[in-house]
């Protein structure tokens, strides 16, 4: 058999470069069998080399001075010239084999690992634009090294690795590899998802059963004055709010709504609910339970919990969820006396008072709470720390210091007691245009 000999570094460099690599490494062709003495000295280009199976003999100097810092030494080597690596490169070897005897024959150090058969690569799903996923891979046989495997990026601009996840740079797709020190390689195309950004604004209006028209405008006029004031800054993500406004709600209603609204919502995307509606607190075995918001159908009145609500966002909404709650006692969303339903991983809560508190109209059109929070919106009044942005802790503050001014009622009640999960939170709500 015809012994194939390598000679020329740079006809190598031409033929043998792996297209696609975050650095340039030599794959031989699999019949290699020699690899002469000096064939890539003093080659800086060289990121890394993948030796074949059959390799039976490297001269002496064959990779000094070159780029790369690991390479595997297949277990049929037979002969290992003298400094064939730079003293720097770390030489791995599997278990007994003859060039492990080589190196020590030599005094150099080595490691002996089993190399994958196969390989596979996978991740948890799109990765959010800023966020990461972890890298799951899987190798034949099992337990065979992973530690030292070589991965790259098809396209670094779009996704980059870091400590076994990959994380999202923007928005696009990028075959992430993962390659061991004998060749075998594995591919993936991963997704980095721009997150989306939705609002549902909810106004009851349809109280049939009340004495007086008041109620529908308070809550139609908050609607009102929210669609105004998402109209001037953006969401989190950098674009304007992707806005549904819903009138009279009642339970079935409301659940439907939310559900087409955020049917489509990915890990990393953003949804914020607003209730404008009446609640109710009930005191039942020495607790008090907030049982959330007034529904409407027809002439009846019904209330769903809070711990309904949540049973409904859960089960439609992936990512983040704002849930702003304009309502008396809407504080039991958060309240540990009320359960704290949406004291959860993912949720960020503002509520207008406390769970023993009531909310209060301003003349009549809207509510004292949705004009101090659109009040602090509008021109960023509510940026204290001035870097363009509301968080939802900013906000609950201002929320409360504007209530703290006007003696709206009587007693504990006398202004709207803000509250906020998480208190003092600097999770984003609102940026500047």
């Amino acid at each position: 058999m015809k012994k194939a000999k390598l000679f020329l570094p740079v006809f190598l460099l031409a033929a043998l470069l792996w297209a696609g690599a975050a650095s340039e490494t030599l794959v031989f062709p699999a019949d290699t069998e020699i690899i002469m003495e000096e064939a890539f000295a003093g080659n800086e280009n060289v990121g890394g080399v993948i030796l074949p199976p059959g390799l039976r003999e490297i001269g002496r100097n064959a990779f000094r001075g070159c780029g790369f810092d690991a390479v595997y030494l297949p277990p049929g080597l037979e002969t290992l010239g003298e400094n064939a690596f730079d003293d720097g490169v770390r030489i791995f070897v599997s278990p007994g084999s003859r060039a492990g005897e080589l190196l020590q024959a030599q005094g150099r150090t080595y490691t002996e690992i089993v190399l994958p058969e196969t390989i596979s690569v996978a991740v948890g799903g799109e990765i959010p634009l800023g966020g990461q996923r972890d890298l799951i891979v899987t190798v034949e046989p099992p337990g065979a090294d992973t530690e030292h495997l070589i991965w790259s990026v098809s396209d670094p601009k779009t996704a980059a690795l870091s400590g076994g996840a990959v994380e999202g740079l923007t928005s696009g797709t990028a075959v992430v590899r993962a390659e061991a020190l004998n060749g075998v390689s594995a591919e993936i195309e991963v997704t980095v998802h721009r997150p989306v950004c939705r609002a549902l604004l909810v106004a009851n209006v349809n109280y049939t059963y009340m004495s007086s028209s008041e109620y529908c405008r308070w809550n139609a006029g908050d609607i009102r004055l929210l669609e105004n004031m998402f109209g001037t800054v953006y969401a989190p993500n950098g674009e304007p709010w992707q806005t549904t406004v819903v009138y009279d709600q009642y339970a079935s209603r409301l659940q439907a709504a939310i559900g087409q609204t955020f049917a489509d919502t990915q890990e990393g995307d953003i949804s914020l609910i607003h209730i404008s509606s009446h609640g109710y607190n009930k005191y039942d075995e020495g607790n008090y339970r907030a049982v959330g918001v007034k529904m409407s159908s027809g002439g009846s009145m019904t209330y769903i919990s809070y711990a309904v609500l949540k049973e409904w966002t859960d089960r439609y909404i992936r990512g983040d969820v704002i849930l702003i709650l304009e309502a008396c006692y809407s504080g039991g969303a958060i309240a540990a006396e009320c359960g704290a339903p949406f004291r959860a991983e993912g949720y960020y809560v503002l509520a207008s008072c406390g769970y023993e508190e009531h909310c209060y109209s301003h003349d009549g059109n809207h509510n004292y709470f949705v004009e101090w929070l659109a009040d602090g919106v509008k021109g960023m009044k509510a940026d204290t720390n001035g870097d363009g942005a509301l968080s939802l802790g900013e906000l609950q503050a201002y929320i409360l210091n504007k209530g703290r001014m006007i003696n709206v009622g009587t007693g504990e009640t006398y202004y709207q007691h803000s509250q906020a999960y998480p208190a003092g939170s600097d999770y984003i709500l609102f940026i500047a245009r």
